[in-house]
Protein backbone atom coordinates (compact mmCIF):
# COMPACT_ATOMS: atom_id res chain seq x y z
CA UNK A 1 0.00 0.00 0.00
CA UNK A 2 2.97 2.54 0.87
CA UNK A 3 4.34 1.63 -2.67
CA UNK A 4 0.92 2.56 -4.29
CA UNK A 5 0.73 5.68 -2.63
CA UNK A 6 4.07 6.81 -2.73
CA UNK A 7 4.04 5.99 -7.09
CA UNK A 8 1.01 7.82 -7.09
CA UNK A 9 2.40 10.47 -5.16
CA UNK A 10 5.44 10.53 -8.10
CA UNK A 11 2.98 10.66 -10.90
CA UNK A 12 1.33 13.30 -9.54
CA UNK A 13 4.49 15.42 -8.65
CA UNK A 14 5.65 14.73 -12.63
CA UNK A 15 2.21 15.80 -13.53
CA UNK A 16 2.07 19.05 -12.06
CA UNK A 17 5.92 19.84 -12.69
CA UNK A 18 4.87 19.19 -16.37
CA UNK A 19 1.62 21.32 -16.28
CA UNK A 20 3.79 24.22 -14.81
CA UNK A 21 5.64 24.25 -17.52
CA UNK A 22 3.62 24.10 -20.23
CA UNK A 23 1.90 27.03 -18.18
CA UNK A 24 5.57 28.74 -18.43
CA UNK A 25 5.63 28.13 -22.09
CA UNK A 26 2.45 29.64 -22.99
CA UNK A 27 2.90 32.49 -20.74
CA UNK A 28 6.34 33.37 -22.26
CA UNK A 29 4.40 33.12 -25.69
CA UNK A 30 1.72 35.25 -24.68
CA UNK A 31 4.20 38.34 -23.84
CA UNK A 32 5.98 37.60 -27.16
CA UNK A 33 3.21 37.97 -28.92
CA UNK A 34 2.57 41.21 -27.16
CA UNK A 35 5.33 42.80 -27.27
CA UNK A 36 5.84 41.43 -31.29
CA UNK A 37 2.99 43.64 -31.93
CA UNK A 38 4.14 46.65 -29.97
CA UNK A 39 6.96 46.79 -31.77
CA UNK A 40 5.57 46.16 -35.38
CA UNK A 41 3.04 49.02 -34.48
CA UNK A 42 5.21 51.57 -33.24
CA UNK A 43 8.17 50.71 -36.48
CA UNK A 44 4.99 50.68 -38.54
CA UNK A 45 4.30 54.91 -37.32
CA UNK A 46 7.73 55.74 -37.61
CA UNK A 47 7.37 54.87 -41.31
CA UNK A 48 3.97 56.60 -41.47
CA UNK A 49 4.97 59.48 -39.90
CA UNK A 50 8.67 59.68 -42.15
CA UNK A 51 5.78 59.33 -45.29
CA UNK A 52 3.46 61.43 -44.18
CA UNK A 53 6.74 64.10 -44.20
CA UNK A 54 8.45 62.86 -47.84
CA UNK A 55 4.22 63.00 -49.28
CA UNK A 56 3.51 66.84 -47.31
CA UNK A 57 6.83 67.75 -48.94
CA UNK A 58 6.40 66.41 -52.71
CA UNK A 59 9.42 64.49 -52.02
CA UNK A 60 11.30 67.52 -52.59
CA UNK A 61 12.56 69.09 -48.74
CA UNK A 62 15.45 71.24 -49.38
CA UNK A 63 16.30 73.14 -46.63
CA UNK A 64 18.30 76.62 -47.78
CA UNK A 65 21.74 77.04 -46.27
CA UNK A 66 23.36 80.19 -46.46
CA UNK A 67 21.91 83.16 -48.21
CA UNK A 68 24.79 83.99 -50.34
CA UNK A 69 24.60 82.65 -53.79
CA UNK A 70 27.63 80.54 -55.35
CA UNK A 71 29.02 80.26 -58.91
CA UNK A 72 29.28 76.75 -59.94
CA UNK A 73 30.72 75.69 -63.08
CA UNK A 74 28.58 73.13 -64.91
CA UNK A 75 30.77 72.15 -67.55
CA UNK A 76 30.81 72.85 -71.40
CA UNK A 77 31.11 76.48 -70.57
CA UNK A 78 28.31 77.03 -68.36
CA UNK A 79 28.12 78.21 -65.16
CA UNK A 80 25.46 78.71 -62.48
CA UNK A 81 24.10 80.43 -59.14
CA UNK A 82 23.18 78.45 -56.60
CA UNK A 83 22.35 78.90 -53.30
CA UNK A 84 23.74 75.41 -50.98
CA UNK A 85 20.68 73.74 -49.74
CA UNK A 86 20.31 70.56 -48.03
CA UNK A 87 17.88 67.58 -48.85
CA UNK A 88 16.41 65.64 -46.37
CA UNK A 89 14.33 64.07 -48.75
CA UNK A 90 16.78 61.31 -48.78
CA UNK A 91 16.99 60.89 -44.47
CA UNK A 92 12.84 61.03 -44.28
CA UNK A 93 12.28 58.71 -47.27
CA UNK A 94 15.44 56.03 -45.84
CA UNK A 95 13.91 56.35 -42.16
CA UNK A 96 10.39 55.64 -43.44
CA UNK A 97 11.84 52.59 -45.59
CA UNK A 98 13.30 51.16 -42.22
CA UNK A 99 10.29 51.63 -40.10
CA UNK A 100 8.06 49.53 -42.78
CA UNK A 101 11.39 46.96 -43.85
CA UNK A 102 11.72 46.52 -40.06
CA UNK A 103 8.04 45.79 -39.24
CA UNK A 104 7.71 43.30 -41.67
CA UNK A 105 10.41 41.86 -40.62
CA UNK A 106 9.43 41.56 -36.85
CA UNK A 107 5.79 40.71 -38.01
CA UNK A 108 6.96 38.04 -40.31
CA UNK A 109 8.36 36.59 -36.89
CA UNK A 110 5.67 37.22 -35.21
CA UNK A 111 3.38 35.24 -37.71
CA UNK A 112 5.04 32.20 -37.47
CA UNK A 113 3.48 31.99 -33.54
CA UNK A 114 -0.03 33.11 -34.70
CA UNK A 115 -1.73 30.13 -33.05
CA UNK A 116 -0.51 31.30 -29.75
CA UNK A 117 -1.16 34.72 -30.04
CA UNK A 118 -4.21 36.76 -28.59
CA UNK A 119 -6.49 37.65 -31.16
CA UNK A 120 -5.15 41.21 -30.14
CA UNK A 121 -1.71 40.83 -30.77
CA UNK A 122 -2.94 39.16 -33.99
CA UNK A 123 -4.76 42.29 -35.66
CA UNK A 124 -1.80 44.50 -34.32
CA UNK A 125 0.30 42.31 -36.55
CA UNK A 126 -1.52 42.15 -39.31
CA UNK A 127 -2.98 45.60 -39.78
CA UNK A 128 1.00 46.75 -39.20
CA UNK A 129 2.05 44.81 -41.89
CA UNK A 130 -0.70 45.53 -44.17
CA UNK A 131 0.43 49.27 -43.73
CA UNK A 132 3.69 48.56 -44.04
CA UNK A 133 3.40 47.00 -47.31
CA UNK A 134 1.22 49.50 -48.47
CA UNK A 135 3.51 52.35 -47.30
CA UNK A 136 6.43 50.22 -48.97
CA UNK A 137 4.71 50.38 -52.34
CA UNK A 138 3.72 54.33 -51.94
CA UNK A 139 7.67 54.86 -51.39
CA UNK A 140 8.42 52.97 -54.39
CA UNK A 141 6.00 54.11 -57.02
CA UNK A 142 5.11 57.75 -55.73
CA UNK A 143 8.85 58.78 -54.61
Amino acid sequence: MQADSAQHEQVVLESAARATAAERRELRARVFARHAAIVCLLLCMVGVIALSICMAGGFNLQMGGAKQYEVTHRGGGTWALVRPSYDLTTLFAGLATAGFASALIVCGGALGQVKRMPQGSVYAVGISALVSTVGLLVLAFAG
